[in-house]
């Protein structure tokens, strides 16, 4: 199945499920055009950005273009929870007072999320999909959430909910295939490996361009350690998946994984120099940040450090979102970056600043690093001092 090439108008869309709240047909294309980069992870109308900019002006009054647009920005770069959430209420403007009770629940969820309450805003996306099984928006939401909060369960069974529904609707539905690799990486995450193969196989049966299915099938791969047939299965399928911009530089990222595993460091550093690293002077994204600093850190412990101008880039990036305190995920990966340049007091500067930030929070992320941040960040300082078995 290749890339779409029609859109759905109004009454397509009520008809499938997504109850979008415009009259304008072209507004409708716009937002299932949006939608499907999103979900495909690719830009074959220019990219989310130009489409998402035109759906907005296409109608200024629907609701759902605003909340996707909301979501998308809150989802795509981290920043200091008090900016996130200014930004989400000027994105949504008037939908927080919407009577609708699909806009009053994204609106809700939305303004959760921003605040810290990511968990909160899962379960009101999952009452949404109660009532709308096939709004692949919203399911795409829980799932984005789900990983930021590491929730492998919700992952797998999310998708699972409302998979019965879709595999019981028209083969020629849009965006159909995707739940497969959708359902597979929840799988994957949760152990259930030959099953989670089985369902990216699938998707990728339906759309060769999946990258979502094309990722769980690396991950699965990866999980059964077979890296030559991961790489080999890279190699071929290169094409297909290199299209998908969003998610192409974290897909060459498992192949460096592949390479390192095999001891051929100098692959793994050349993809990172030029499929993660090469960013035409503009400043990283939050995944090619955590995939490269992750790499660097993998590629010094082998006994392979990075050259100077690598860790430059990431510098950069750190060096804006070091207190950000969005996610332990990103803040562990702050660590390898500091290793590289920072001096001790900085390092106790930083970790100084999380614990003021997150320690007395009753946000999600301010539970997680109770539960589990302060372990962390002694066994990666124990661990750099030598200390093995402590």
């Amino acid at each position: 199945m290749p890339f779409r090439d029609h859109w759905r108008d109004v009454k397509t869309l009520h008809n499938d499920g997504i109850p979008i709240d415009t009259t304008s047909d072209e507004t409708a294309k716009l937002f299932d055009a949006t939608l499907t980069q999103y979900i495909g992870c690719d830009k074959q109308l220019g990219g989310i950005k130009p489409s998402l900019s035109r759906l907005l002006a296409s109608d200024p009054n629907c609701a759902s273009s605003r909340i996707l647009a909301a979501a998308l920005g809150m989802f795509s770069m981290p920043r200091p929870s008090a900016l996130a959430h200014a930004q989400v209420v000027e994105t949504l403007g008037d939908t927080t007072i919407s009577s609708n009770r699909y806009i009053s629940l994204h609106t809700q969820a939305l303004i959760d999320w921003s605040l810290g309450y990511r968990a909160r805003a899962t379960d009101t996306w999952e009452t949404i999909l109660l009532s709308y099984p096939f709004d692949i928006m919203t399911l795409r939401f829980v799932l984005d959430t789900s990983f930021h909060l590491g929730n492998q369960n919700m992952l797998r069974d999310s998708v699972a909910r409302v998979l019965p529904i879709w595999e019981s609707s028209s083969p020629h539905r849009p965006l159909k295939s995707h739940l497969y690799g959708m359902y597979a990486f929840g799988l994957a995450e949760t152990n259930m490996v030959l099953r989670a193969e089985k369902q990216a196989r699938v998707g990728l049966e339906l759309n060769e361009h999946d990258a979502w299915a094309t990722h769980a099938l690396v991950h699965a791969t990866e999980y059964m350690g077979r890296t030559s047939e991961g790489i080999d299965f890279l190699e071929k399928t290169d094409n297909h998946w290199h299209e998908c911009d969003i998610i192409a530089s974290h897909i060459d990222w498992h192949w460096a994984l592949y390479e390192l595993e095999q001891d051929n460091w100098e692959k793994a550093e050349e993809i990172l120099q030029r499929c993660i690293l090469n960013n035409n002077g503009k400043e990283l994204s939050r995944l090619k940040y955590t995939d490269a600093a992750s790499l660097i850190y993998r590629l010094k412990l082998a006994g392979h450090p990075c050259p100077s101008q690598s860790n430059s880039q990431l510098k950069q990036f750190l060096d804006v979102h070091l207190r950000d305190h969005q996610t332990l995920f990103n803040d562990v990966h702050h660590c390898f970056v500091l290793d590289n340049f920072a001096d001790t007091e900085t390092k106790k500067d930083f970790l100084r600043s999380l614990k003021e930030t997150v320690e007395s929070s009753d946000t999600d992320i301010g539970k997680s690093y109770r539960e589990i941040g302060p372990r962390i960040f002694a066994a990666l300082e124990r661990f750099d001092e030598g200390d093995y078995a402590q």
